[in-house]
């Protein structure tokens, strides 16, 4: 009796099937591959532009960290080389939020010190009259640190400094000073003359000479004038008056009034004489004090380093001259 067992046939797989799948996934890999080979540039662009970018930042933030270095380093050079001003304007660099923490603090703080120490002054100017002037130039150890002065203080660096004063229609004035670490708002005053056109009802006359001892001259010759108009109008003493004695006598027939007018013109005669002496000596004395003030006087930038005084004087019975001053 035969087993019967089913048959195992064979599989048989339809021709061209198997060629057909391979053929289509060739196509695709094929469509895709340009699609893969042209974003990997572009992948690869991205990245070296930030890389660039990167190292960019980092070029600049070392720029920054290098010149705050540089700003640090150099402010402590200038601050111990007694230049105080341009070292307050490095820690001020070196201060900003941009700085490292570390070195801004140290800076901050430095600049704090400075504020404290750094001196400052304050400049004036006056003319001879004691008035004062604001276009002025200032320039300190031949740099100009203001053109028009506004009573505002200054910075400067301690040490000795030469300041020089310069004004339209005045000559130049040099002042010399030693400023002091911590000096505040320290006044440097200086009075400018010279060249300066006489402003109306006083001030300079031309030449430099003020118009004072010229007044005091014309006050004398005027007190001159009235002596000797006094001294000539004088009256005669009469007939019957004795200069030697002083009395005066009686004349035959004459009434009392005529003699009292006798007395008093020979009292007149003889008083009204040495007043008009005394004037005429006063005004002598005011011409010849005008004179000498006028010849005296300082001008130009002597007249910062001295002062002469006259006073004419007179007591009715004498008169002089007062002379005064500081050379």
């Amino acid at each position: 009796m035969k087993s019967l067992r089913p048959s195992m046939a064979p599989t048989v797989r339809p021709q061209g099937l198997g060629e057909e799948r391979s053929s289509d996934a060739s196509a695709l890999d094929a469509r895709a591959a340009p699609r893969r080979s042209g974003l990997a540039p572009r992948r690869r662009s991205a990245a070296a532009l930030l890389g660039l970018g990167a190292l960019l930042s980092v070029t600049e933030a070392s720029a920054d960290v290098q010149a705050c270095l540089a700003a640090s380093e150099s402010g402590q050079h200038a601050r111990a080389a007694g230049k105080l001003r341009e070292a307050r304007e490095r820690f001020v660099v070196c201060a900003a939020e941009e700085c490292p923490a570390i070195v801004r603090r140290d800076c901050a703080q430095w600049n704090a010190e400075l504020a404290q120490t750094l001196p400052t002054v304050v400049f004036g100017a006056r003319d001879r009259e004691g008035r004062d002037l604001f276009d002025v130039a200032v320039s300190v150890d031949g740099e100009t640190v203001v053109t028009k002065l506004d009573g505002k203080s200054v910075t400067v660096d301690p040490g000795k400094h030469t300041f020089r004063f310069e004004a339209a229609g005045f000559e130049p004035v040099s002042e010399t000073a030693l400023i002091k670490e911590g000096d505040r708002a320290r006044a440097i005053d200086v009075t400018l003359g010279g060249g300066d056109p006489a402003p109306p009802g006083g001030g300079r006359a031309e030449g430099g000479h003020t118009p004072y001892p010229w007044i005091v001259v014309g006050l004398g010759a005027a007190g001159v004038a009235t002596g000797a108009v006094i001294v000539l109008t004088s009256p005669e003493r009469p007939a019957n008056c004795n200069a030697e004695t002083q009395t005066c006598t009686r004349l035959p027939g004459q009434s009392d009034a005529d003699f009292a007018e006798s007395q008093r013109t020979a009292g007149t005669s003889d008083s009204q004489p040495v007043v008009g002496w005394i004037v005429a000596g006063a005004g002598a004395a005011f011409v010849a004090g005008g004179l000498i003030w006028h010849l005296l006087e300082p001008t130009g930038a002597e007249k910062t380093s001295s002062r002469v005084r006259f006073a004419p004087w007179t007591t009715g019975q004498s008169s002089g001259v007062a002379l005064g001053g500081r050379f």
